[in-house]
């Protein structure tokens, strides 16, 4: 995941970190954090998706696609994968954790 994560994800991996035990938060405070890491999570899904349209676009061109572009696009889309992978996977947890 990206070093530079947006304060939302500092706070929904503090809210994770929480000792066992110790007092959550109101409901409707992780339910707010909740709904700003989704906002997140939708707008790196619509950098991935621009991303793979690109890449998309420049396999399917008539001409010959430049072999570095292609390698920089896939790679930009695995990470968008990874990090948004990762995003998911924290808010599940907190989604969770609120449920319980």
């Amino acid at each position: 995941m990206d070093e530079r994560l947006p304060a939302v994800m500092a706070e929904i991996r503090s809210l994770l970190d929480l000792p066992a035990g110790s007092e959550l938060p109101p409901r409707a405070d992780v339910e707010d954090t909740l709904t700003s890491g989704y906002a997140y999570a939708l707008g790196l899904e619509r950098e991935r998706l621009r991303i793979e349209r690109n890449l998309r676009a420049l396999v399917r061109s008539e001409a010959r696609p430049d072999r570095h572009e292609v390698t920089e696009l896939t790679g930009r889309l695995e990470h968008a994968d990874e990090e948004l992978a990762g995003v998911r996977a924290l808010l599940a947890s907190l989604r969770a954790q609120a449920l319980s």
